[in-house]
């Protein structure tokens, strides 16, 4: 990428209002610091205490989910690691905030929106199951999912024996509980992989 690309890249980030974005390989370190670094971010934007709680358990949970659920890199048709690498699978992560119609007056402007979306590679045989859980999820009401939340907590035979969902399930109702609208995906195939993944891309609004 030379100057005049990341000018424009830089451009396209502020003109789509991202805050944070990360893409690379997950480790529990890189979570933790990406993590700490959102909190500082944060701290610098005008949103309600409640909503920046929200914010970084959704960015939390996500990230968690890249790490523990992703596809292993050695799976998702890319070249193989060299042999000291980090095996972390590898995502992308990114914090926005919707911007005010051009002409809006700041009087008027209603208080900022955030969003949360992510990225990863995911086995193609888990598609179907995945798209079904969520559109479940999406038709479901509020209170319907804190509901389904508390009896997931107490499922101990489910945490035990389904290694798709054990916390998968659990992490996309957590996102879910607190998005302010329902949550948006979409897969996208992945030609490298010679039909084993899809690319999954998961967003929260809060």
């Amino acid at each position: 990428m030379n100057g005049p690309d990341f000018e424009r890249f830089q451009a396209n980030a502020q003109d789509c209002g991202v805050l944070f974005y990360y893409a690379g390989e997950f480790t529990p370190a890189v979570v933790a610091a990406a993590a700490d670094s959102l909190k500082q971010r944060l701290a610098t934007e005008d949103a309600s205490g409640p909503a920046k709680r929200k914010l970084f358990s959704t960015f939390v949970e996500m990230a968690h989910n890249i790490l523990h659920y992703a596809v292993p890199p050695e799976d998702d048709g890319a070249a193989p690691l060299a042999a000291d690498a980090a095996p972390g699978p590898k995502g992308a992560i990114g914090v926005g905030k919707d911007l005010p119609d051009n002409g809006q007056e700041a009087a008027e402007a209603a208080p900022a929106q955030y969003w949360i979306v992510c990225s990863n590679a995911v086995d193609i045989a888990h598609v179907p199951r995945l798209t079904d859980k969520l559109d479940t999820l999406r038709a479901m009401s509020l209170e319907e999912i804190k509901q389904s939340y508390r009896e997931q907590l107490r499922n101990a035979d489910h945490n035990a024996n389904d290694t798709l969902s054990k916390g998968a399930g659990l992490g996309l109702l957590t996102i879910a509980r607190d998005a302010s609208a329902p949550l948006e995906y979409s897969f996208a195939s992945t030609p490298e992989s010679e039909g084993r993944t899809a690319q999954f891309h998961v967003k929260a609004r809060i």
